[in-house]
Order: structure tokens, then C-alpha cells, then sequence
């Protein structure tokens, strides 16, 4: 996962430089274009000046570009937040529980762990298989809402207190 991160960035600027690579050509071609043009036939002389343009503003855009994705490339954890990392890993509890978690981070954390999820129906009951990213499997079974119960709906208990609240 940490080397994943790094490896997407650096995927991402090697298309780049690729890109930029053939705009360099292109603008270079477009140059000896431009230079083998007979001065006096201006009509073709200034299209092909046109193009040259397009093409050097093109790799002025992609020079660009390329500086940004070199200053936002992920640097490399250090051994020390490697090992901090890791020890979060030990607790995930901790994680799942501290204070500052909100359920983004608790949604990113599921989907870190968590390779898979395997659900069959049967007779009001859902039996559910999670697939862990290390290889292990929990087996759950949950019973499935009726249709029109939901957690929004009042429990039967309820309704009959409230009813013989009614009657006082």
C-alpha cells in the first residue's frame, strides 16, 4: 500500500515526460517546417509559424505540468514513520476508536482491510463471509429487516406503551 502510493506518482510523471517528449519533437519538426518554407509564399509561411506556436505553447503547458507532479511527488517514508505506521497497524482498535476518527477515515480503513465481502440470503438471514487482506476469513450471520422495517421504524414495544399511555 505505501509503495502503491509512490509508484501512482511516479507512473503519472513518466507519462508526462513522455507526453512532453513528443511535444519537443513535434515543436522541432514544426521548426524545420517553418525554416525550409520559402520566405516568399506567406500563406503557407504563416501557418506553418501558427503551428510552431500551438506546439511551443503545448510544451510550455507540459513543462509546467511535469515541475508540478516532480514537487507533489510523495516523498519516501522515513524508516521511523515506516515503523510508526506499522505499529498503528498492531492497534487498529485504536485507530477505529480514537477520538479524531471520523467515518471517512473509518470508511478508509475498512477499505484497506478489507479484500471482500461475500453476502448470501436466506430465509430472513444474511450470512456474510469477509475476506481480510491477510488471507483470513469471518464468517457472520445477521438477521435480514422484514420489508417495511428499517431502523427508522418504531419498535412494536414502543407503539403499545405509547397506546396505553393513550388511554389515561
Amino acid at each position: 500500500m505505501i509503495s502503491d502510493r509512490k509508484q501512482a506518482g511516479s507512473e503519472r510523471l513518466r507519462q508526462s515526460e513522455l507526453a512532453l517528449d513528443q511535444a519537443r519533437y513535434e515543436a522541432a519538426h514544426a521548426r524545420r517546417q517553418y525554416d525550409a518554407v520559402d520566405p516568399d509564399n506567406r500563406l503557407v509561411a504563416g501557418e506553418l509559424e501558427r503551428r510552431w506556436n500551438d506546439y511551443l505553447a503545448a510544451v510550455a503547458r507540459l513543462e509546467d505540468q511535469v515541475r508540478s507532479l516532480r514537487s507533489e511527488q510523495p516523498s519516501a517514508l522515513s524508516e521511523d514513520e515506516r515503523t510508526m505506521l506499522m505499529a498503528l497497524a498492531d492497534d487498529l482498535p485504536a485507530l477505529w476508536n480514537h477520538p479524531a476518527a471520523s467515518v471517512e477515515t473509518r470508511k478508509r480503513i475498512l477499505r484497506t482491510v478489507l479484500n471482500e465481502i461475500v453476502v448470501t440470503a436466506a430465509a430472513g438471514r444474511l450470512h456474510l463471509v469477509l475476506h481480510w487482506q491477510g488471507g483470513d476469513h469471518t464468517r457472520l450471520e445477521v438477521v435480514k429487516n422484514r420489508s417495511g422495517q428499517n431502523r427508522y421504524k418504531t419498535n412494536v414495544a414502543t407503539e403499545q406503551l405509547v397506546r396505553e399511555l393513550v388511554r389515561f
